[in-house]
C-alpha cells in the first residue's frame, strides 16, 4: 500500500516537472523567434527621414557654387584677345557674306563685296578714309587703324587723346585737350610737334570755334589746319601760325562768342582763301568776310559783301572760287578778277509755304566742274529742320533734292562725276534729273579713292564689317 502511494506521488511529480520544463522551453523558443524578427526588421522611419534631407541640403549649394565661377571667367580671355589681336581682312567673292550679323536686308545694287572682316577697333567706327596709297583708314573715338589691302594686315593704336583728322597722305592726327603736342601716326610710327617745331597750343579771346578742325592741302602740297582760334600751315617741319589779327579779321572780343575760320585753295594757282564767322550759343551772328593769302601775305578781297559770316567755301577746276556768305552765294573768277552774285530759284509757294532760303550750308565741286549747293530752309520753327540742294552747271540752277532731316544726306562723287546721295539705310544715284534709289545698305561711312571708286563701310558694332565698292 505504501509502495503504491509512493509510486503515484513520484509519477505525479515527474509529470509536473516535465510540464514546467516544456513550458520554459516554449517561452524560450518564442522569445528567440521574437528577437530574430526584431533583428531582421527595417530601421525606424524616423531615422530615414532625418538622414535623407540632411544629405540633400548639404549637396545642393555645393553644386551651385562650383558652377557659378565658370561662366564669369570664360569671357575674359576671349574679349581681351579680340581687342588686341591683329586681324587680316578676308576678301569675299560672293555678293553677300554667308553669316550676316544684322537682320537688315541688303540690296547692294551695283556695289560689289570687296572685303569682310571682324571689327577689332573698340567703339563705334565714325570715319573711313581711302589714302592716296590705297590703304584704308578706320577710326572711332577710342582708336584708329590702317588696313593694307596688299598685305592684308590691319595695324591699330588705341587713343588716349582725340583724333582730329585723317589726311590723304596716310596720316592720323591726334591732339590732346591741353593743345600740345600735335601728333601724327602713319600706321607704324608716330611723330610729335611741339614748341621746337613752332607748334603752340591754340588760344585766344572768347570761346573756341564750334567747328571741327579741318586739314587741307594747297597746290604746292603744303598742309593747312584750322584750329579753334587760328589758321596754321606746315612748312617743312615747322608750323606757321596765322592769328586773326595778322589775317586782318576783326573779332567781337566777347567771352561768350566764338570765331571760326574756313579755308580753301585754288585749283589753278597757289592761292588760299580764309573766311570768318562769329557764333553765339552755336548760332552764326555775323563775321568779317573773306581774306586771301598770296605772296606770303594776307589781304582783304574785293568781295562786294565785305562783312558777314562765311558759311561755306570751295573751288572748282575752272578757276572759280565759290563763297557762301550770309544768305548770298558769290563766285569769283581768278582769271579776270571779277565777282558775280548767284540767287537760288524761287521756292514753290504751295510746297514751301512759309519758308525762305537761309544760309548756304555746304558747297561741293564735282570733278566735272559742276557745283552743288546746300541751302537751309527757314520757317516758323527756325532754320534747322529742312534743307534743299541745287546743282549749278554752266550758270544754270537745277533743283536736286529736299530733305527734312536735321543732318542733310551725305553727298559724294565718283571718278566720272556721278553724284551719290547717302541717307540712313539708302543710297541713291543722280540720273541727270533726280536722285534714284539704287541700293539699300545700312552704311556707316563712305569715301572715294584717287582712282574714282566709291567705298561704303557697313556692319555691326563689334561684329562683322563689310566694305562695298562701286567702280564707275
Amino acid at each position: 500500500m505504501n509502495n503504491k502511494v509512493i509510486r503515484k506521488r513520484r509519477t505525479r511529480g515527474e509529470i509536473i516537472f516535465l510540464a514546467v520544463v516544456i513550458t520554459v522551453l516554449v517561452f524560450s523558443i518564442g522569445g528567440l523567434f521574437t528577437a530574430i524578427q526584431i533583428s531582421n526588421a527595417p530601421p525606424p522611419a524616423t531615422s530615414t527621414a532625418t538622414t535623407t534631407p540632411t544629405a540633400t541640403i548639404t549637396l545642393t549649394p555645393t553644386a551651385t557654387l562650383t558652377r557659378t565661377p565658370t561662366p564669369s571667367d570664360t569671357p575674359t580671355p576671349t574679349l581681351t584677345a579680340t581687342r588686341t589681336a591683329t586681324i587680316t581682312l578676308t576678301p569675299s567673292s560672293t555678293s553677300l557674306p554667308t553669316s550676316t550679323p544684322t537682320p537688315f536686308i541688303f540690296d547692294q545694287g551695283e556695289f560689289k563685296n570687296a572685303a569682310v572682316f571682324e571689327q577689332v577697333i573698340p567703339g563705334i567706327i565714325n570715319r573711313l578714309m581711302v589714302a592716296d596709297s590705297g590703304n584704308f583708314w578706320l577710326a572711332s573715338p577710342y582708336a584708329v587703324g590702317e588696313y593694307n589691302p596688299n598685305t592684308r594686315v590691319f595695324n591699330q593704336i588705341n587713343l588716349r587723346d582725340p583724333l582730329i583728322g585723317l589726311t590723304r597722305d596716310g596720316l592720323a592726327w591726334i591732339l590732346p585737350t591741353s593743345g600740345s603736342p600735335l601728333t601724327y601716326w602713319n600706321g607704324r610710327v608716330g611723330r610729335d610737334y611741339d614748341a621746337t617745331n613752332a607748334w603752340l597750343p591754340p588760344q585766344g579771346y572768347g570761346l573756341p570755334s564750334p567747328l571741327r578742325p579741318d586739314f587741307s592741302h594747297d597746290q604746292s602740297g603744303s598742309l593747312w589746319l584750322t584750329t579753334g582760334y587760328d589758321v596754321r600751315r606746315l612748312d617743312g617741319s615747322q608750323w606757321r601760325i596765322f592769328l586773326p589779327q595778322e589775317m586782318g579779321f576783326a573779332l567781337p572780343y566777347r567771352k561768350t562768342m566764338a570765331t571760326s575760320f574756313r579755308v580753301t585753295h585754288s585749283q589753278i594757282s597757289n592761292t588760299t582763301w580764309a573766311g570768318s564767322c562769329d557764333f553765339s550759343n552755336g548760332y552764326p551772328m555775323g563775321g568779317d568776310g573773306l581774306r586771301v593769302y598770296q605772296d606770303n601775305k594776307w589781304q582783304r578781297t574785293d568781295l562786294p559783301d565785305t562783312t558777314g559770316c562765311v558759311t561755306a567755301l570751295t573751288t572748282d577746276r575752272f578757276g572759280y572760287l565759290w563763297v557762301g556768305i550770309g544768305q548770298q552765294l558769290w563766285r569769283y573768277d581768278e582769271r579776270d578778277d571779277s565777282w558775280q552774285a548767284f540767287d537760288p530759284p524761287a521756292l514753290d509757294a504751295a510746297q514751301y509755304q512759309g519758308f525762305t532760303h537761309g544760309a548756304v550750308k555746304e558747297l561741293m565741286a564735282a570733278p566735272n566742274g559742276s557745283v552743288w549747293v546746300l541751302y537751309e530752309l527757314c520757317g516758323g520753327a527756325g532754320c534747322e529742320t529742312r534743307h534743299i540742294r541745287y546743282r549749278i552747271q554752266y550758270s544754270l540752277w537745277l533743283t536736286i533734292h529736299e530733305s527734312n532731316l536735321i543732318t542733310a544726306p551725305k553727298l559724294i562723287f565718283d571718278g566720272n562725276s556721278n553724284a551719290w546721295l547717302l541717307s540712313p539705310g539708302e543710297i541713291s544715284l543722280f540720273d541727270g534729273f533726280q536722285f534714284k534709289h539704287v541700293a539699300s545698305i545700312d552704311w556707316i561711312a563712305a569715301d572715294s579713292d584717287n582712282f574714282g571708286s566709291l567705298w561704303i563701310l557697313a556692319g555691326d558694332l563689334n561684329g562683322q564689317m563689310i566694305l562695298w565698292r562701286y567702280t564707275p
